[in-house]
């Protein structure tokens, strides 16, 4: 891939990185930038940011780069977000050469959880928008992550994602509790409703309520193992001539 860089043209020291954001457009109640997912085909597989960046690695067409691991593995100090503000390449952290390869990437996924407070969680969703918009500047070919918690988490999370777009969604270590059961698959069909997606992808468990939920509204869907690159089970309810 052709590398191409991302200029801050401001005047001022742009901490922020509102120039990552040039030429977008946003949604929501909290302007959300919005991006639509851009792949050419479905992937086959899936494999961890973890695992990226070997110069002795071969990747085998069809694959995703997924970012379902822990936060600190792709976030801080020498991660994605500061990579991208900075417009520096880290030599032990984030760099575009770890990306090349890959047919398109699962955009990373910023922990959200209940009791982490709102304004955190709105900009745990925001920089994901913000890092799915940059990377399809630079180039790359991006499926944006979905999460939620509770409802009152249905007031962003689902901002910034044009419809019709295929989606990410992490259901690994969310059906812990029948609570979390239910809020999970409540999420589920307010993303459906809302987004009318093409096709989502789950990284982890499809239990019998989510799979209520998605021959509810005839929705195609593919689901892959945690920390296995073959596909689990793929379902096609409708939509196949997509």
């Amino acid at each position: 891939m052709k590398k191409v860089s991302l200029k801050n043209s401001f005047d001022v020291k742009d901490v922020f990185g509102a120039f990552l954001l040039e030429g977008a457009s946003y949604s929501g109640k909290y302007d959300m930038p919005v991006v639509k997912s851009n792949i050419d085909k479905l992937p086959e597989r899936l494999e961890s940011y973890q695992k990226a960046g070997r110069k002795d690695k071969i990747i085998l067409p069809g694959t995703a780069l997924h970012f379902y691991i822990y936060d600190y593995l792709f976030d801080g100090e020498h991660g994605v977000w500061n990579a991208l503000i900075r417009g520096v390449e880290f030599k032990k952290g984030f760099n575009l050469d770890k990306l090349d390869g890959y047919d398109c990437l699962i955009v990373p996924d910023l922990s959200l959880y209940g009791d982490m407070p709102l304004a955190m969680q709105i900009w745990n969703v925001y920089r994901s928008r913000v890092i799915a918009y940059a990377l399809q500047q630079l180039g790359y070919k991006v499926i944006i992550s979905v999460r939620w918690t509770d409802e009152a988490s249905f007031d962003f999370c689902f901002d910034g994602i044009e419809r019709g777009s295929v989606v990410a969604v992490g259901s690994y270590g969310c059906s812990k509790s029948l609570i979390d059961r239910r809020m999970f698959d409540k999420g589920l069909e307010e993303l459906i409703v809302r987004i009318q997606p093409e096709c989502i992808i789950f990284y982890g468990t499809v239990t019998d309520s989510i799979k209520a939920v998605l021959e509810k509204y005839n929705v195609k869907y593919m689901a892959f193992v945690p920390e296995t690159t073959s596909v689990m089970e793929v379902y096609k309810h409708g939509n196949e001539g997509k």
